[in-house]
């Protein structure tokens, strides 16, 4: 401070100047002084927080990112997309009584079998869920038999069919393609298998009982002509989904 208020004594200037001209100094000299860890901790503070927010980001796609799916068809038609929690992340209606149940229901976030009652004792799937309908889900995921415990886990205490099947992501990618459940396409392809005159419009139309009663009416008229052709032998393989038709499971069944 001594110095800089001799360097200024042979210079003429006004006492304001003068003034000014030291305030000036002092507060560059004041910056200059100042602790370098005060930079140092505002840089790793500034990292801190990028940090953070890449985690809370990356949690969010994770929690928010499908590892598996479940197709609940009846009439309604709805698709569950479920996260790697058991926690449903996504949902939606490939027909029009699906969209109208989920227009009601709020199921995001919720465990996938507490969402899947919620849908069983909705009104509108109640209404189809009657004596001798048949309720079909299908499952995509690589470790199916998980999903397949909690659907078992579900006490319907109804006497409706409950079939339960797998499926893959190429039959998901080609029956969104035509603007149908994964779980409804499955259907459609196995009947397919022994008619080929149905075509996807024809299953469109259709709801789930409809199209498994054609499949099993297709099968037994294949095994009766099977034991006609071979001397009445007992070749069938059951009905009622227990089978595995294009590589899809159907060894769930319960009434």
């Amino acid at each position: 401070m001594n110095r800089i208020r001799k360097s200024m004594e042979g210079i003429r200037a006004s006492r304001e100047l003068k003034a000014d001209t030291l305030r000036y100094l002092e507060v560059q000299r004041g910056r200059r002084s100042r602790p370098i860890w005060r930079r140092g901790s505002s840089y790793a503070l500034a990292a801190a927080t990028c940090l953070l927010l890449m985690f809370m980001v990356g949690w969010h796609i994770l929690y928010d990112t499908p590892t598996s799916y479940i197709s609940m068809d009846v009439n309604p038609s709805i698709e569950l997309g479920i996260n790697r929690y058991g926690r449903v992340v996504a949902a939606e209606a490939y027909n029009e009584n699906g969209q109208v149940v989920l227009q009601h229901l709020s199921l995001k976030n919720k465990p996938y079998m507490e969402a899947v009652r919620s849908l069983l004792d909705d009104e509108i799937c109640r209404g189809y869920l009657v004596d001798n309908a048949t309720l079909v889900f299908t499952v995509i995921s690589d470790s199916p038999e998980t999903i397949w415990e909690g659907l078992d886990s579900i006490d319907t205490g109804e006497s409706y069919r409950v079939l339960t099947y797998t499926s893959d992501s190429y039959c998901m990618e080609e029956a969104h393609r035509h603007e149908m459940s994964f779980g409804k396409y499955r259907a459609y392809l196995e009947l397919t298998e022994y008619d080929q005159s149905v075509t996807v419009e024809d299953c469109h139309g259709m709801s789930m009982g409809e199209i498994q009663d054609r499949i099993e009416g297709c099968r037994q008229y294949e095994e009766t002509e099977h034991r006609e052709n071979h001397g009445g032998g007992n070749t069938g393989s059951g009905s009622g989904g227990s089978d595995s038709h294009g590589g899809h499971h159907g060894g769930h069944h319960r009434k």
